[in-house]
């Protein structure tokens, strides 16, 4: 009798514990990312330095893709759209950039590259990859289901209009130099993605949402060695499927909503003096582009302090003309928390603004 109940008890306990793996599987958080319509044409060069771009919300930091861990080296995504393309665009720190894969459809997984995975109506069959490398190479790819369920992947498919571009911050397979991000930028055709749900809209309407994970690999090098890569994505999914976990895929929400450019400032209703626009990013990871404008040629000095008052740095102290201004913030040798930077003119008038330093 002894052995049977300890048999009976084994297996509740093993029935509980698979209960609660599943309950943790299928409760993990999916995130979610409002995307507006650019309110101007982006050049696919991979600055993201557009206005749209620059006034479009970050995702949240990519994590371990299996675990949710917070990763060593900060990636972020931004989203945007127009009535052609799903615009996607990586922010990717790193102090080496290297690539070497120039081929069409090489297996760019084996070095550093973003990928998108996108599932528009959800339901886990006939969902596209993308993937770039830091030099713009591009692998897409067509699942017909995940490779755990046993899909596989047709290499064959291609996106024809697909436009992707790249630029380093840095020095591109330069092991000698440290480099400071990638940014890469994709445009996604609506017209060659419209077999892939009959029930949405190619461009979308109002409301409509997409399932989409984008992720990241990033291998580090010593000498010749490529390190193990520090593997991450936008949502969580599990070890099980690795990133192809459709149900686990983030959710985008399209709005008809136009991003406000950080450039649509009504200037005739504004005593003269500076106008401040913020700072991108923010939060950032090293560096930030404070940006403000004014409305007359003026002395201006632009100071950062930090949540003590102390101040930190200057800037610019000088003449400047009337018009758009950009100055770039280096923070790399400064502890993560709270900065405040401070725009005066040689009136006295002054703007300030918070900004966020990731440690």
């Amino acid at each position: 009798m002894t052995k049977i109940f300890s048999l009976k008890q084994s297996t509740r306990w093993m029935l509980i514990t698979a209960l609660i793996a599943a309950h943790v599987l299928y409760s993990q958080e999916i995130r979610e990312y409002t995307v507006k319509r650019t309110a101007e044409p982006l050049l696919i060069d991979g600055r993201l330095s557009e206005d749209s771009w620059q006034a479009a919300a970050l995702t949240e930091r990519f994590v371990i893709y299996y675990n949710g861990a917070e990763t060593v080296l900060s990636t972020r995504a931004k989203f945007l759209w127009d009535d052609t393309y799903l615009y996607v665009g990586f922010i990717c720190e790193d102090p080496d950039v290297w690539a070497t894969m120039t081929g069409r459809d090489d297996h760019l997984w084996n070095g550093e590259v973003v990928e998108i995975l996108c599932d528009p109506d959800g339901d886990g069959l006939n969902y596209f990859e993308v993937q770039v490398n830091p030099l713009g190479t591009i692998l897409d790819l067509l699942m017909n289901k995940a490779y755990y369920l046993g899909g596989s992947a047709d290499l064959s498919w291609n996106l024809d209009s697909i436009k992707a571009g790249v630029w380093v911050d840095g020095t591109l397979n330069d092991p000698g130099d440290v480099d400071v991000q990638w940014q890469c930028e994709v445009a996604l055709p609506f017209a060659e993605l419209a077999f892939m749900g009959p029930g949405l809209h190619f461009p979308p309407i109002d409301g409509e949402a997409w399932r989409i994970l984008v992720t990241r690999y990033d291998y580090g090098r010593s000498g010749d060695t490529v390190l193990p890569p520090e593997v991450s994505s936008w949502n969580q999914t599990q070890s099980q499927g690795g990133f192809h976990v459709p149900h686990k895929f983030g959710r985008i929400i399209f709005s008809e909503e136009v991003v406000v450019s950080l450039d649509e400032t009504d200037w005739s209703g504004i005593p003269e003096g500076a106008v401040l626009h913020g700072n991108y990013p923010n939060p950032f990871n090293a560096r930030t582009t404070i940006r403000f404008g004014l409305t007359r040629s003026a002395e201006v000095r632009v100071s950062v302090y930090n949540l003590l008052g102390q101040q930190i740095t200057i800037l610019r102290d000088g003449w400047l003309n009337a018009g758009e201004h950009r100055l770039a913030f280096d923070a790399a040798a400064l502890p993560g928390g709270v900065y405040y930077y401070r725009v005066q003119t040689g009136d006295g008038a002054g703007l300030s603004g918070k900004m966020v330093l990731l440690p």
